[in-house]
């Protein structure tokens, strides 16, 4: 009779803490437990210019009238936004690292957007863009970090020290290791892009990106492969391409760009050479 008094009561009591567990672990209080999904970091900036389109610039045209201006916004965050000014500029501040795409507006209505991809933390993005015949079109595009965060580097891959292809690569440069990270490094010669098998001992690279934190290691933005004996900086060199409007193809045009912006239109479709 004991016996089983005894078992009911430690029944009683199991269940009773096995609620209160489960209680607490609800309520978000000491002894709960909870889960905290981190997003990416907003430390990006993009610096913009709005070039007035040809005709309008030989006639001494505005781009866009005072009181109709251009707003540009991040997407999916309306509180993120910047208001074209009346020189053509504007900047965006607190963008994530990764990828993301911007929305241009006039009057309300959505003219064009950028995508951005391979967005590192403490990057700025300085881009040059021109509305033609109602869309947006991008002329040129550099990146590097911000503060003392940013770094860069010139000469000859002394060695290729590692190579993982789901994750890493590094090579040594000037006394450094360089990290080239999938969705962080872009890497190009001229206006083609590369990747990390293209890389080789010998071979003359310009590096932007940031040194790792406690090390003097740096992690790259850009890595743009050199040709030999001739110096190539990060922008300036123009070419002629054959640009598609995304979902337009009947609008194709032929426009002159800077060769740090055609990875960006070959990856929607547009091809080198006039139409």
């Amino acid at each position: 009779m004991m016996r089983d008094w005894l078992m009911g009561r430690l029944a009683a009591l199991s269940l009773a803490t096995g609620i209160a567990f489960l209680a607490g672990c609800g309520s978000g209080g000491g002894g709960g437990i909870s889960a905290e999904i981190a997003g990416p970091k907003a430390t990006a900036m993009v610096q913009g210019t709005v070039a007035a389109a040809p005709k309008a610039a030989k006639a001494g045209v505005a781009f866009t009238a005072a009181d109709d201006p251009i707003v540009v916004t991040l997407a999916g965050q309306p509180a993120i936004t910047a208001t074209v000014g009346a020189d053509g500029t504007f900047t965006l501040r607190g963008l994530p690292e990764g990828r993301f795409t911007l929305e241009f507006r006039q009057g309300g209505d959505l003219i064009g957007t950028l995508e951005f991809a391979e967005v590192a933390a403490n990057q700025q993005i300085t881009i040059r863009v021109q509305v033609v015949d109602g869309e947006v079109v991008l002329l040129d595009e550099d990146r590097r970090g911000i503060g003392n965060a940013g770094i860069e580097l010139e000469g000859l891959v002394e060695a290729i020290l590692s190579f993982d292809p789901a994750g890493d690569g590094t090579f040594s440069l000037a006394g450094r290791t360089v990290i080239v990270r999938p969705g962080v490094t872009a890497i190009r010669k001229g206006a083609e892009r590369k990747t990390f098998q293209d890389l080789a001992a010998g071979m003359r690279v310009h590096v932007k990106g940031a040194r790792v934190e406690g090390s003097t290691d740096v992690l790259a933005h850009q890595v743009i492969i050199q040709n030999p004996g001739s110096p190539e900086t990060a922008g300036g060199e123009q070419i002629e391409i054959c640009h598609v409007p995304p979902g337009n193809p009947s609008k194709k045009k032929t426009i002159t760009i800077d060769a740090s912006a055609w990875p960006a239109h070959q990856a929607h479709g547009d091809t080198k050479g006039a139409c």
